[in-house]
């Protein structure tokens, strides 16, 4: 049996820790050996169920100021203890941290591969921690074999910023665990909405990535044109207060509701008409995804679909949103296209 480590920071809340469990969860790599290495013990998903195949080890953290050193330097570094097994393909997982860079490529003999998670010219654009960060991780680049992209609207910024501008590149999407979705979406909640109202969900983290700037203007353009809607927010950040006194000072906190980060959103989402996302960029929209598979209506700009393989954005968000119906009937969507690609892209990865 070949095996496998992936590197992975931790699995707190996030889309890279769900797509990974995600990952874990499905039968892709039931015929690997598979070794998870984390660097923190704090786990926001549940592990119990996972396959006797894969294993979970804990990595002793790099000191915070790591991150300022240049990964050239870090990956000359000995005084950290190798992993002592052999694999055929190491994953690093996180694409992010020293840690899981300079483990994953340490590794002899294997074949290494790192994972492209997200737009990367957008993130050194909105975001001045990562710009900061990047100065010094960028230079690993150089020490895999092959990388991961999680849709093709992050292939081209990754080449021209990492200059890998021959790489190979496959392109995966992230698993969508949508058994475990419906099964989770038919438990208990305590958040019934009201069905006499069309009903938007919003999920994600409140920064400025995902957009909820654009969301709430939007809102605010839409409410002066109906009165008979309802927006649902599901997750915490850097900007819910910001988002909320601005709700506050418009008055719409009848038709803005913030539940912050659930545990199990799918009960909540299941309820609702329709999911709005409106990111400035993505690398993949998994929230998009799991709410076509509960049989939502989609509402996201045209400017994500290069993020989202066939799914289709809208011109005008607000107008999308004035326009919007009930769902009366929600046709569950087992999403057979998106895994059977998936399967196929992972054969070729992996050489089966």
């Amino acid at each position: 049996m070949k095996k496998i480590a992936i590197f992975q920071a931790d699995l707190k809340v996030g889309g890279i820790q769900r797509s990974l469990i995600n990952l874990l969860s499905s039968h892709i790599l039931d015929n690997y050996q598979v070794d998870v290495y984390l660097f923190s013990r704090e786990i926001f998903y549940e592990i119990c169920g996972l396959k006797e195949n894969i294993h979970i080890y804990f990595l002793k953290p790099f000191p915070y100021w790591f991150r300022f050193i240049p990964f050239a330097l870090i990956m000359h570094m000995n005084f950290y203890k190798n992993i002592k097994e052999s694999y055929d393909y190491v994953f690093d997982y996180d694409s992010y941290r020293q840690e899981c860079a300079y483990y994953s490529t340490r590794i002899k003999q294997a074949k290494k591969i790192l994972w492209i998670h997200n737009d990367i010219e957008k993130e050194l654009q909105y975001k001045k921690k990562y710009r900061i960060l990047y100065t010094f991780f960028k230079g690993k680049y150089q020490f895999y074999d092959e990388f991961v992209a999680v849709s093709s609207g992050v292939v081209e910024p990754f080449r021209k910023y990492s200059r890998n501008m021959f790489a190979k590149i496959t392109i995966i999407p992230n698993i969508i665990n949508v058994k475990q979705i419906y099964e989770k979406s038919q438990e208990h909640s305590e958040i019934i909405v009201d069905y006499n109202k069309c009903n938007v969900v919003c999920v994600g983290k409140v920064c400025t990535q995902k957009g909820y700037d654009f969301l709430l203007q939007d809102i605010y353009t839409v409410y002066k044109k109906r009165k008979d809607i309802c927006f649902y927010i599901i997750g915490d950040g850097p900007d819910l207060k910001k988002c909320k006194k601005w709700v506050m000072k418009h008055n719409l906190s009848d038709i803005i509701i913030f539940l912050g980060n659930q545990k199990n959103p799918f009960p909540i989402v299941k309820q609702m008409d329709a999911f709005c996302l409106e990111s400035r960029f993505e690398g993949q929209g998994m929230v998009l995804w799991e709410a076509k598979c509960l049989g939502l209506q989609l509402i996201f700009p045209k400017r994500l679909e290069k993020y989202n393989i066939n799914l289709k954005g809208v011109e005008n968000i607000s107008q999308a949103l004035i326009s919007l119906k009930k769902t009366e009937d929600k046709i569950y969507d087992p999403l057979n296209e998106y895994y059977n690609y998936i399967e196929t892209q992972y054969r070729k990865l992996l050489g089966d």
